[in-house]
């Protein structure tokens, strides 16, 4: 998403992400006159705060590196010695603020322990001696000859910088992925609509950025996490048993048949022995086995369930297809569009974002199912006019895929790509817009319902918000 035609956000390599670091700590170190180690260490301290350790710098300097170690502590010789000769002949390193010498491997060891647990509220890496709180920094780290150890240092310092600017950059969660996302703040609308699809990273993966799950709108956060973490868990589980499983007529538990299927007579945990068909003992069948099948009647819930779960899956399908045309697509689409029309890198963007669109607008619609689910749990009444409205915006969709295909199809051979884009463009700006209302729209009705449950108001008064909403939609 562009405003006033720059994006408002930027996919950074990690090497764009360091260079942004190194920044920080050459400003520091030249105005103060500190090394770039001590500098980095300040930073690290303050958490990065630029401003802050101006100001703190500025005050007293000396009181500051005092505070925060950086400054040279003398210990006995007969400490160091006593390290020396365990180690041997092997590379023994310090820290340039104390005397406590450890060798590479005593290294290595102490920062694989500590950096695998490091937390937000324990910054800061320490020399290896228990009672010494002498910092280490990257001069003491590049006195190691192991460049495993250099790595996971650098790799510790990078990821310090980024948690501390976590509001504006943060590494994209896809498995594997490296890329870091920077959000430009001062871009974003006030009702940031720029982030209505989510983020898209280069790798291809779109996220929430308050969250960092996949892009979920309309659904809250919150909600999105619950339905990762227990409901579609659950949605599932219901539906096997109901597909697998009938309940005992003694003791009512979830049976399942066994791999036989000629065998009719099913023995639960509670002994009772039952037909699979009818529910009757064997006693009961009197030799005879031409029983009818007893089915029993779902409840509404089990119904919903059912159809919710249904509904998600293929939903879910749709947008996994709807990635894989969009990679073919960009692999095989443009080139031939390029070998055939007279395409400008204007032009590929336009298709491009066309594709991409369809791909987030398909994400959205998956979600409005998990949203319809939530919103039957307040307000069943309204679940006909949310699903209405997912129908619309469906359409539209699908009128967008059709102009889509459309120019695919037809522009190589017609030779009129021109009428076409414009066409593309303007159904981009349509759908794109239609899609952020609809999500707006429901959004509204989420932060309502959010109140009123976490009033701990009761349903019929979460019915009379609901209502209130919709009435005046």
């Amino acid at each position: 998403m562009e405003t006033d035609g720059q994006r408002v956000y930027s996919v950074l390599t990690t090497n764009e992400v360091g260079e942004k670091m190194t920044s920080e700590i050459n400003q520091i170190s030249e105005v103060f006159l500190l090394s770039k180690s001590d500098a980095t260490l300040i930073l690290i301290s303050l958490r990065w705060n630029s401003f802050k350790a101006s100001d703190r710098l500025g005050d007293d300097k000396e009181k500051l590196l005092s505070d925060l170690g950086l400054v040279k502590v003398f210990s006995s010789c007969q400490e160091s010695d006593s390290v020396s000769s365990f180690a041997g002949h092997e590379n023994l390193v310090s820290t340039p603020f104390c005397s406590h010498e450890f060798s590479e491997t005593c290294w290595k060891s102490h920062l694989n322990n500590l950096l695998e647990r490091k937390t937000e509220e324990e910054e800061r890496v320490l020399c290896p001696n228990p009672d010494c709180v002498a910092p280490v920094g990257p001069d003491t780290i590049e006195k190691l000859t192991e460049p495993a150890v250099k790595m996971m240092y650098d790799r510790y310092i990078l990821g310090s910088f980024v948690e501390a600017n976590k509001e504006s950059i943060k590494w994209c969660p896809a498995p594997g992925c490296e890329y870091a996302i920077e959000l430009h703040e001062d871009l974003l609308e006030d009702d940031e609509s720029s982030l209505d699809f989510g983020v898209v990273c280069l790798c291809g993966h779109t996220f929430c950025w308050s969250c960092t799950l996949e892009s979920h709108r309309p659904v809250t956060c919150k909600d999105a996490s619950v339905w990762f973490s227990s409901t579609l868990d659950t949605l599932k589980s219901n539906a096997w048993l109901l597909e697998n499983t009938k309940r005992c007529p003694n003791c009512n538990c979830h049976v399942q048949r066994t791999d036989d299927p000629v065998l009719r007579m099913i023995t639960c945990i509670c002994s009772c022995s039952f037909c699979w068909r009818c529910f009757r003992s064997e006693e009961e069948h009197n030799g005879k086995w031409n029983c009818v099948e007893f089915s029993f009647q779902l409840s509404m819930r089990q119904v919903d369930d059912s159809r919710y779960l249904r509904l998600w899956e293929t939903c879910l399908e749709e947008y996994e297809n709807s990635k894989s045309d969009l990679k073919a697509i960009e692999e095989n689409g443009v080139p031939r569009l390029t070998d055939n029309c007279s395409f400008n890198e204007r032009d590929v963007d336009a298709v491009k974002e066309a594709s991409l669109l369809m791909v987030q607008c398909r994400l959205v619609l998956k979600w409005s199912c998990a949203y319809e689910y939530f919103i039957a749990m307040y307000q069943s009444a309204k679940t006909q006019y949310v699903k209405y409205l997912r129908g619309e915006a469906t359409k539209t969709l699908l009128r967008h895929i059709a102009t889509h295909e459309e120019l695919m199809n037809k522009a190589p051979t017609s030779g009129y790509f021109s009428s076409f884009k414009v066409k593309l463009s303007d159904s981009s700006t349509i759908t794109g817009n239609y899609f952020h209302e609809y999500v707006k729209t429901l959004e509204s009705v989420v932060a309502s319902v959010g109140a009123a449950y976490g009033q701990r108001k009761s349903k019929t008064e979460t019915g009379t918000v609901l209502k209130s909403l919709f009435n005046h939609q």
